[in-house]
């Protein structure tokens, strides 16, 4: 016999994706693997006090189901026709109902994705490593003091860890590796960081998919800030320009840069046969500034040049010391 009370549950958790899926067009899929319920509260309350959006978490199921009902216009031979009778079918949410596996949640905002991201990432816990556990990370153990006494040492050696024991406690002597991403947690190894109280490990929620009006986006898509599309439209945009000077092809991106190359050739042309036309009095204003201090500099030289010591001049003496005398 089912539960009256769990049915009502059911028929309240449907009734509000109901309504939730006709006002907002995005839908933030959030992977939940290892998350705890402590977690999951504090983000639905980061979204409900900041107005971001809202958060429904229950069984891939109830909310497959939920969505199969609202793809279709209801009938009036439905139970609940009065109640749905205005609902518009939303064929588009087919999609959606195929994401729904494993453990996730939807996060109902039309919020830019890049402002969700660290309400829903931010919130991390370190966990310890458990039996059995794929580890998502590589695990290594660094050399130093394990603050363990001596009387544990066979426990290291049985692991084939190097170890010594100094001032009362065991040290390892090379750092350890204990496994690699994607490897299974074996029980001594779980033992091992234990004993160390070593955590490796965090968890929280992770965005995996966004939905928007039928259309499908994974986390890093969804994710790009307006600084990130702008830097990514300039690259491309620089490379096209690039391109068309190139090949000659003139385009809204490279005709500015042949104009300028042009008038660059046409001040090279004019400089060498001494033409002078208006476009370039801006350009020859300048050399004819610096040339004053260049000449004043020239002069200067000159005038040091000129204002250099003669050389002495022979001095006849006059035989002084009677050394034009002839003995």
């Amino acid at each position: 016999m089912s539960d009256p009370l769990k049915n009502v549950a059911k028929r309240e958790t449907v009734t509000k994706l109901f309504n939730l899926f006709s006002k907002y067009k995005q839908i933030v899929l959030v992977k939940l693997d290892n998350v705890s319920s402590n977690q999951i509260q504090a983000a639905r309350i980061a979204l409900r006090d900041g107005n971001k959006g809202v958060m429904v978490v229950g069984k891939n199921t109830l909310i497959r189901k939920a969505i199969s009902i609202r793809l279709e216009k209801p009938t009036e031979e439905d139970p609940d026709y009065e109640s749905r009778k205005g609902w518009t079918p939303l064929p588009q949410l087919d999609r959606l109902s195929n994401l729904c596996r494993q453990k996730v949640g939807l996060v109902f905002s039309d919020a830019p994705v890049f402002t969700l991201r660290p309400i829903l990432e931010g919130n991390r816990k370190p966990a310890p490593a458990r039996v059995g556990q794929v580890a998502p990370d590589a695990v290594t153990i660094p050399a130093g003091p394990t603050g363990l006494d001596p009387s544990q040492i066979s426990f290291f050696h049985a692991l084939s860890i190097s170890t010594k024991i100094m001032k009362g406690q065991i040290e390892i002597t090379k750092e350890v590796q204990v496994c690699q991403k994607g490897d299974k947690i074996t029980n001594s190894q779980a033992v091992l960081l234990q004993k160390l109280n070593i955590k490796p490990f965090s968890y929280g929620m992770e965005i995996q998919y966004v939905y928007d009006d039928g259309s499908i986006m994974d986390r890093d898509v969804a994710s790009l800030t307006p600084q990130d599309v702008i830097a990514k439209f300039a690259s491309h945009a620089n490379r096209i320009a690039s391109m068309s000077l190139a090949l000659g092809e003139p385009n809204a991106l490279s005709v500015s840069h042949m104009i300028a190359n042009k008038f660059k050739a046409l001040c090279a042309i004019a400089v060498e046969t001494d033409l002078k036309f208006k476009q370039m009095e801006s350009l020859t204003a300048a050399p004819t500034q610096t040339a004053a201090p260049v000449e004043a500099k020239k002069e200067t030289k000159e005038a040091a040049k000129k204002e250099e010591p003669k050389e002495e001049e022979d001095v006849n003496m006059g035989g002084m010391f009677g050394d034009d005398d002839e003995w």
